[in-house]
């Protein structure tokens, strides 16, 4: 449990006490997050065309909080782009608000090698460059439907996220932010979540 406020979007974002939340999330028109009460507490946009696997977070006043998309590879002929695809290690970047722009790097996450057959993501903050040691984990489970949010290599738990099903067309996902932890950035964390499990599921 961190004792700090641990704020990777904004400090604002940090509560006191534990958070439960739910993300709700249709394959094709985004989703919500609602806290224990069921009060929507952010939005999730999608960005079409979907094969884009762009999110972003949107609050209640429907400001643009995070944008969350998968890395994507491009190839170059002649100075122009011929091809793009996306990262098959499933490598995610998450920006300030609505931009893609490097210069609004929050944080990159990538996913440990496809041999392994438990799912890990190394989660790297924007002054990281160098990578060598992730700022905070992401252990899930064998089937991908539950996951544990560490801070780096230790036995830290910030956070927890677990698939609670289908309602109505949404996969559901309840998730757990500890005291003290942004749930911004843990939210998006699930976003990301939730498109590896509807990839192993529906592969």
């Amino acid at each position: 449990m961190a004792a700090a406020p641990l704020a990777v979007v904004d400090p604002r974002f940090c509560a006191p006490r534990a958070l439960p939340l739910t993300l709700a999330m249709n394959l094709t028109r985004g989703g919500t997050v609602t806290d224990a009460g069921g009060a929507v507490v952010l939005r999730v946009d999608v960005t079409l065309p979907r094969f884009l696997h762009r999110f972003v977070l949107v609050d209640v006043a429907g400001r643009p909080l995070l944008a969350v998309q998968r890395k994507a590879r491009y190839a170059w002929y002649d100075g122009h782009c011929i091809c793009q695809a996306f990262s098959l290690q499933s490598a995610w970047e998450a920006f300030r608000g609505d931009s893609s722009d490097a210069r609004d790097l929050l944080f990159s996450a990538r996913r440990s090698p496809a041999l392994l057959v438990r799912t890990q993501m190394g989660v790297f903050l924007a002054p990281n460059t160098a990578r060598r040691a992730c700022d905070f984990k992401m252990k899930c489970s064998y089937d991908d439907r539950s996951c544990d949010v560490y801070i780096g290599s230790s036995n830290t738990k910030i956070a927890q996220i677990s698939a609670a099903g289908v309602l109505l067309g949404k996969d559901r996902f309840s998730v757990t932010v500890f005291p003290n932890v942004d749930y911004v950035f843990v939210a998006a964390l699930a976003v990301m979540l939730h498109e590896i499990h509807t990839y192993e599921r529906d592969r």
